[in-house]
């Protein structure tokens, strides 16, 4: 196979290559124009032959979706014999660039950015392909601002035959979801991996990192991460919520990509408050018995009072960091802090608790969820 530079100026499906760009997983990737029209494309040609089954599903997956916030395919051709795509040129620069330039992203932008990748990968979920590799360094923004979700070349539709042997894996271990480890991929996996791109673009931080392979399964297969708002902490409220939404291990318990575009669009309309046309009846109802309750002297049914809250309304945790020994500490959301194990929290029944631990030095949150009951674990990410 030739040296990447000696394709040069060689042509493919009428585009002739003008650049070198770099290395993919399955091929190189050159910069083409088309002399009759002067329109600019990408042109990736298969350096792996082992991998020829894998890139010609890309094409097919790729052919079938058009939409304004995905890369289109513009033609299939041969370069020596080796099947080459030919990709819409998406001027710019990735997603992964900007955020190691930039850090992390204020509010605006990243609910910007947020809201183009969630709606391509909404189309792509409704033509039944799953991406399984979203990541920052998979979508490119345009100097307008506009993003385009990139490289299908793990892609699954709805006629892609097996291609991935017994116990092996694809994707992207940081940006994986607990099922990709088990080989249980779904529409969900792509929202779980849209959480984590979330996360990275607000804080500048991966949610799960870890140099031991194992390690980082066992934190991705908790959903342990530190707080979003630990690491930014002007973060916009509605984006912090996101983030836990699409970072849930239950795939059921995450919204869909669509509802994701909706809930990113209107950040003051919460999904579960959304107005009904019965909601205002309601309302007033709750509003009108309160009333009546508080003319009465007695309080509305339903309605806690501080004289009626009983330790029935708390619940007791142990808390257990499983690897820090020695100089541990944990801090409640009021200030109290323990320094002996088993530490001992208490939160109101049914309600989520942000805790942090300090381990030599280091800080680090954890949200133990409603469903955790007696006794929650936690691994302090070396």
């Amino acid at each position: 196979m030739p040296p990447p530079h000696a394709l040069l100026h060689r042509t493919v499906a009428g585009y002739r290559l003008t650049g070198y760009v770099g290395t993919g997983g399955m091929g190189e990737v050159f910069r083409a124009q088309h002399p009759g029209t002067g329109r600019l494309a990408a042109v990736k040609v298969l350096h792996r032959p082992e991998l020829e089954a894998r890139f010609r599903n890309e094409a097919t997956v790729q052919a079938g979706i058009a939409h304004p916030n995905v890369a289109a395919l513009l033609a299939v051709g041969q370069l020596d014999g080796r099947p080459a795509l030919v990709m819409e040129w998406v001027e710019g620069q990735s997603l992964d660039d900007l955020i190691r330039r930039q850090g992390r992203l204020d509010s605006g932008q990243a609910g910007r950015i947020f809201v183009q990748v969630a709606g391509a990968v909404a189309h792509l979920h409704a033509q039944g392909v799953v991406h399984r590799d979203i990541k920052p360094s998979n979508v490119r923004i345009r100097p307008d601002g506009g993003a385009k979700v990139l490289d299908f070349g793990i892609a699954k539709g709805r006629f892609t035959p097996r291609l991935t042997q017994e116990g092996y894996i694809v994707g992207t271990g940081e940006y994986m979801a607990p099922e990709q480890f088990r080989n249980q991929v779904e529409p969900k996996s792509d929202v779980w991996a849209l959480g984590v791109l979330l996360y990275e673009l607000t804080t500048g931080h991966l949610p799960f990192e870890a140099a031991n392979p194992l390690v980082l399964r066992s934190l991705i297969s908790r959903g342990q991460y530190t707080d979003p708002r630990v690491l930014s902490p002007g973060l916009a409220p509605h984006l912090a919520d996101l983030i836990a939404r699409c970072l849930q291990p239950a795939p059921t318990k995450r919204p869909t990509a669509a509802e994701l575009t909706r809930l990113v669009a209107a950040p003051n309309q919460p999904q579960a408050l959304r107005w009904r046309p019965w909601a205002g009846a309601l309302a007033a109802l709750a509003v009108g018995l309160a009333l009546v309750a508080w003319l009465l002297g007695s309080p509305g049914p339903g309605v806690p009072t501080p004289e009626r809250l009983t330790d029935s309304d708390r619940e007791r945790l142990e808390v257990h960091v499983l690897n820090a020994d020695d100089d541990v500490q944990l801090r409640t959301p009021d200030g109290r802090v323990q320094t002996e194990e088993p530490f001992v929290v208490e939160r109101d029944q049914g309600q989520p608790l942000t805790i942090t631990i300090r381990h030599r030095g280091r800080e680090q949150a954890f949200t133990i969820a409603p469903e955790v009951k007696g006794s929650y674990q936690c691994f302090f990410d070396p």
